[in-house]
Parts: structure tokens; C-alpha cells; sequence
């Protein structure tokens, strides 16, 4: 695959910062996209903490070890933006286990008649384990040999953090550390998605040796202060595929809820689709890959409904519930034959 050419920028807010970070996006020659983020960190947007840092980063200008502020804020602020390429087999090796199991007709493509048994289908065919739900290792067994197959890239690709004027055309709330901070579109034929998901790898900035000599304790102690509100924003170029068009929470599985979303999020799609993910992780990013096991535990709900929901899909089935089928169909309030958490948090124990 061909490395699309990405340039990332993060631009310090005012003194009086916006609650939020403004991104241009530009794919190949479509009208670029506005952006407004308001990116949340341990409950405050994430741009109030820019002008604290760089308060303090200021007012250790000059001072010995300062330099170690301005590699860790290279562009002045927390939001540390980043372009990686796709990384490649996944997608297209899970599309085209998923595309050949729902295409009965063999006419290469997916219609509303075939999405509607997607749930029958794919769980009757993959879920081997029987857990009701379906893992990449189950779409694929080999799915950590695959030769990487090519795919044509969304074209050159620019993404800015600065402010933006006039009204954005995408606003979003982005909480660090929820699977439910997530938007996906289509733009001007290719797929843009902005996620926060739990479980990408990212890791804390390391604290430089420079640090760790006599005479830098200032230093030292603002690098303290300041690293555990670093933020990543990476930017992923490459093929969508039809898994992750599915996998609308992002944790890595096809729970029977989005399988029965098939209808509507598969429409029109194709396994060679591109796309565009913006990512957004607490720390210094390392570059995502679809998990092959779940990599998060959910904490929505009671702890009677978390203890139930076995597969960790966010919901309870009627297999996982322990209790009677009437006290199911009494909690069950929408009659779709699964418990969500908001439902669960209505009642009392069962």
C-alpha cells in the first residue's frame, strides 16, 4: 500500500481556550471537512489543560532541562498529532470472510434480502465457541499470517488542529476511555470515523534521563505534571472493511446487537472501501491494529448485569440471564430479546 502523505499539526489555544479542538480535514481534492472536538480527559476538555502547561513550560524557559517540555509539547500543546499508515491485512481478510458468507447469490454484492439474515447467518457460521458473539480469529483462523493484499489508498490526506471558522461541519464529544465516543460517515465517497475506544495501544511519555541529574528538579517535577495529560491524535489512511463497519462500538467483536444493525450499516458498502480514522488515546499512541481478543471490561450497568453478561458484549441474552424467562421479558423493555445496561440500571436486582 501506498503511504498516503499526511501532514498533522496541533496549535496551542488562546489564554482563554475553547472547550475544544478545531480539525481541518482534507481528502485527496473533497471539500475539506470541519471538525470541532470538544476531547474530554478525566471528566475537563482537554484544551483548558493547555494553558496550564504552557504556563508552566514558559516559566521554566531558559532554566536547565526545559527543553525536555518542548519535546513533549512539540507543537505547543497536549494534543500530540501523528500520521501512521493502515496497518494492512486485517481489514480486507475479515471483508472477505464476512462479504462470501452473506452474498447467497454469488452477484457480488450484499442486498437488503442477505443483510437481513446477517445474524443468523454469521453467528451460525463463526461463532464456534458459541458465546453469541463473533471474534476476528473466528472470521479468520490464519488471520495473523495473512499476506497483506493491496488496496488503493483515500488519496493524500491533511489533517489540522486549528481553529476553524463559522460552524463546523461535524461536532462531537470524544470522552477518553469510552467505547461510545465514536462517529463514522461517508464523505465524498470515503469513510471518516473519529473513536476514543478503550484498549488502543498507548503508553505514558517516559520520563527523560536528562531529567535525573542534579539541578533539573523543576523541571523534573513540571515534566510530572504535564505527561500524564499528553493526548494522541493519529491519523490511520487505508481500507475500511466490512468488520469494522459493524464493529460499532470498536472493542475487536461482533455482539448480536450490531450483527442486527447489518441492514443498515453495510448498505452500500463494498470490501474495498477507504477510509480515514482519526484516533484519539490518552498518552503517546502506538499504531492500532484490529484487536484479536476483547481489550477492555465494560462498566455500564449493575454488577448483577455485568456479572451475567458473560461475553462482554454490553449486553445480556437470554441464555446469559440467570433468572426466569418472565422476570427476563419484564426487564427486557423494548422486546429485542437482549438487556441493555440502561435497562438493567431501572430496575432492582432480579
Amino acid at each position: 500500500m501506498t503511504p498516503a502523505a499526511l501532514v498533522l499539526m496541533a496549535l496551542l489555544p488562546g489564554a482563554d481556550p475553547a472547550p475544544a479542538h478545531d480539525v481541518l480535514l482534507e481528502v485527496g481534492s473533497a471539500p475539506a471537512v470541519r471538525m470541532r472536538l470538544k476531547i474530554e480527559f478525566g471528566g475537563s476538555p482537554l484544551a483548558k489543560f493547555d494553558a496550564d502547561a504552557k504556563r508552566v513550560r514558559d516559566a521554566l524557559k531558559g532554566k536547565p532541562g526545559a527543553s525536555a517540555l518542548d519535546n513533549l509539547m512539540p507543537e505547543g500543546s497536549l494534543l500530540r498529532a501523528e500520521a501512521l499508515t493502515a496497518a494492512a491485512p486485517h481489514p480486507a481478510a475479515l471483508s472477505n470472510a464476512i462479504f462470501r458468507a452473506l452474498d447467497k447469490d454469488k452477484d457480488g454484492k450484499l442486498s437488503a434480502a442477505e443483510l437481513a439474515h446477517a445474524e443468523k447467518v454469521l453467528l451460525g457460521k463463526f461463532d464456534l465457541d458459541d458465546d453469541e458473539c463473533i471474534s476476528p480469529l473466528e472470521l479468520v483462523p490464519d488471520l495473523q499470517t495473512v499476506v497483506p493484499e493491496k488496496h488503493p489508498t483515500p488519496g493524500a490526506v491533511r489533517v489540522t488542529v486549528v481553529p476553524v471558522e463559522g460552524k463546523a461541519d461535524i461536532e462531537q464529544t470524544i470522552k477518553l476511555g469510552h467505547g461510545d465516543s465514536h462517529w463514522r460517515g461517508k464523505i465524498g465517497g470515503t469513510w471518516v470515523e473519529i473513536h476514543a475506544r478503550p484498549g488502543l495501544p498507548a503508553e505514558k511519555p517516559a520520563m527523560p534521563k536528562a531529567l535525573l541529574v542534579a539541578g533539573r528538579e523543576e523541571a523534573k517535577t513540571a515534566f510530572e505534571k504535564i505527561a500524564p495529560r499528553v493526548v494522541s491524535l493519529t491519523a490511520v489512511p487505508g481500507p475500511v472493511g466490512l468488520f469494522d463497519l459493524l464493529d460499532a462500538d470498536r472493542d475487536g467483536q461482533l455482539s448480536v446487537a450490531e450483527l442486527r444493525r447489518a441492514k443498515t450499516a453495510l448498505a452500500d458498502a463494498v470490501p474495498t472501501d477507504t477510509g480515514v480514522s482519526l484516533v484519539i488515546v490518552p498518552g503517546i499512541a502506538k499504531p492500532p491494529a484490529v484487536p484479536l481478543i476483547r481489550t477492555f471490561t465494560r462498566e455500564a450497568g449493575p454488577q448483577w448485569f455485568r456479572a451475567m453478561d458473560r461475553n462482554g458484549d454490553g449486553f445480556v441474552s437470554v441464555r446469559e440471564f440467570l433468572g426466569t424467562p418472565e422476570q427476563f421479558r419484564k426487564l427486557d423493555r423494548d422486546g429485542d430479546g437482549l438487556l441493555s445496561a440502561e435497562e438493567a440500571e431501572k430496575v432492582a436486582k432480579p
